[in-house]
């Protein structure tokens, strides 16, 4: 992939701990990182957004747990890097939220979040969710997981 910079949504890491079609994509992504061929920005509120999937969705707390340790160790790593969005950031986000219909909707604002981060941040933003791709793609820096390569480089 051209840019080595990502912010990722938390659904991308999701993907790797349900162990969902896409998990492989997003285990490189976060290798790469972890040899340092690629940077990951996260918004401060993902590791809350993952906290509260697994908090519905897991029934094994201590699974849960295992799984939020392994994303603190990243963090002080340095693997990933985490950003509480400024003014600049969220005003972006709050612009992009508001580029909708009342038919088609509206994109979620914590997903304008982080793709403002990516665009401040000169990064792409990677998604699993395509309704936010579809009202937002207009404002670039942002790919689906899907249709993420990884190279081996």
């Amino acid at each position: 992939m051209e840019n080595r910079r990502y912010v990722l949504d938390a659904n991308v890491f999701l993907e790797y701990i349900f162990g969902r079609k896409l998990q492989d994509v997003a285990k490189r992504l976060i290798s790469q990182a972890i040899v340092e061929k690629n940077e990951i920005i996260i918004p401060s509120l993902a590791i809350d957004e993952i906290s509260e999937v697994l908090c519905g969705n897991m029934d094994d707390i201590d699974k849960g747990a295992t799984h939020l340790r392994y994303l603190e160790k990243l963090i002080y790593e340095g693997v990933l890097k985490v950003v509480v969005p400024t003014t600049k950031v969220r005003v972006q986000a709050i612009r992009m939220a508001r580029q909708g219909h009342r038919k088609g909707g509206f994109p979620e604002f914590t997903d304008c979040l982080y793709h403002s981060l990516a665009l401040f941040n000169d990064a792409t933003f990677i998604t699993n969710d395509r309704t936010h791709m579809a009202k937002v793609k207009s404002f670039g820096n942002i790919k689906l997981l899907s249709e993420v390569t990884i190279d081996d480089e």
